[in-house]
């Protein structure tokens, strides 16, 4: 099981399976075609108690209820199963149409089929590797099964860059708005204290100081801000802003009347929305929204899509000051998540950007520059990224020392930001605008 497969099925159940849905059935049964448990599983999507979870497989495994006979018939009565799911497994069965046609079969009228292939990727053999999907290859399944192919999606990221089908065998009035289910909130709660080592912070100047002179200085034509809570930063814009949050609390902000916000998860954003609603690219944006690693990078990965060379993205929590704060299961009111890890990601995975990290209260700030919107390093190995990275790893003494950071008052800081703009307003060409950065922070006046 791969993260953007997992993230696919959320996607799947936040679009079909709404409250009005679950609500009209005591007991919803969920049928899984394949899906032994390898490297985790879809079950966890499906953890309301009104889910009766079933998984039949080829062969005895965690996770598997029942073993088939026949690899071709499921041992299910007509029209028994409200939900029928499937992932990765396509590729790998000889005579897929077969099993696709017993998927419907075993379907309730009113039920839904997510099924998730990949269209990329490497040979996997188990037992065998047989095939790879694209859109119309769904529309013909559901052409020659007489059913309906409500929706198709191709997801980008790699290496299985998976394809996405939701059948059913009516076509369906329901077409709720894209949701991502909520996951470990960011807010305080009512968590009670660690201790004070646990909950200390460190910093020479305030975060909230930083992105002032940030706006000051730039002066972006237009500001990205994704993870808006309480609005403090977002209220920092002199100009035209975009706020994402599917949660803000704004009772003692007043937002400037140039600032727009969308109460909706940055996926959603990014995926639903931006492109129709970002009238201009973002020449400044900031980060600080879930506290987990694979959040925050699918974040810097839409924003530097959407960028141009001159854009400073701004990554908050990045240092946390005491291991506890950097769990991803959060026990301490002061919780930066393992966002510390998208530094290390981006300095292994991406040296062609422009990395200053700074010494901010209460949790240190990572600016990235010199964006190159065209690069699909990120994309192409977003799987293994988050496998690699998304595991507890233990936060090295460096990071908890904030070894190598930029005192906010370094001259170099105010330099990096002048040739930014000086670029970003001359329209000069990433290697130019990198290599002016890169000289600053060497220490030569490139003003």
């Amino acid at each position: 099981m791969h993260a953007s497969s997992l993230e696919n099925m959320y996607r799947c159940y936040a679009r079909y399976l709404h409250a009005d849905f679950l609500q009209e059935r005591d007991e919803v049964v969920v049928l899984d075609v394949g899906g032994a448990d390898v490297n985790g599983g879809y079950r966890q999507v499906f953890a309301d108690p009104r889910f009766r979870y079933l998984t039949v497989d080829l062969a005895e495994g965690a996770g598997v209820d029942i073993v088939l006979d026949d690899p071709y018939r499921l041992p299910l009565e007509d029209g028994s199963v409200d939900i029928v799911l499937s992932g990765q497994m396509l590729e790998h069965c000889e005579l897929f149409w077969l099993t696709f046609a017993e998927m419907m079969r075993v379907l309730k009228p009113d039920g839904y089929l997510f099924l998730i292939a990949p269209s990329a990727g490497p040979i996997h053999r188990y037992p065998v590797d047989c095939y790879r999907f694209y859109p119309d290859a769904y529309r013909a399944l559901a052409k020659h099964n007489n059913c309906h192919l409500l929706e198709v999606w191709l997801d980008e990221r790699g290496p299985w860059r998976d394809l996405v089908g939701v059948f059913a065998k009516q076509s369906s009035p329901r077409n709720p708005p894209a949701i991502t289910p909520p996951v470990r909130a960011t807010a305080t709660v009512s968590l009670p204290p660690g201790s004070a080592e646990e909950e200390a912070t460190r910093g020479s100047v305030h975060y909230l100081e930083i992105m002032g002179k940030l706006h000051e200085t730039l002066q972006p034509a237009l500001y990205l801000e994704i993870g808006v809570r309480r609005g403090r930063s977002l209220a920092l814009a002199q100009g035209p802003a975009i706020g994402v949050d599917p949660e803000p609390d704004l009772a003692d902000v007043q937002l400037p009347p140039a600032t727009r916000l969308f109460t909706m998860a940055s996926d959603d954003f990014f995926r639903d929305i931006a492109a129709q609603e970002m009238t201009a690219r973002p020449d400044l944006a900031f980060i600080d929204g879930m506290h987990l690693f694979e959040y925050a990078l699918r974040d810097f990965m839409h924003i530097e899509r959407l960028a141009t060379p001159g854009t400073l993205v701004v990554i908050d929590d990045i240092y946390p000051s005491h291991p506890a704060q950097a769990e991803r299961n959060r026990r301490t009111r002061v919780w930066t998540g393992d966002i510390w890890k998208l530094q290390k990601c981006l300095t292994d995975s991406r040296p062609d950007l422009v990395l200053l990290s700074l010494d901010t209260a209460p949790t240190g700030l990572l600016l990235v520059a010199g964006l190159d919107p065209g690069n699909r390093v990120l994309w192409d190995r977003y799987n293994p990224i988050v496998r690699k990275y998304s595991e507890e790893m233990e936060v090295p003494a460096a990071a908890l020392r904030r070894d190598g950071v930029l005192m906010p008052d370094d001259p170099r800081l105010a330099n990096l930001l002048s040739v930014l703009r000086r670029c970003r307003d001359s329209g000069a060409k990433r290697n130019a605008v990198v290599d002016a950065l890169r000289a600053v922070l060497a220490g030569n006046d490139a003003r």
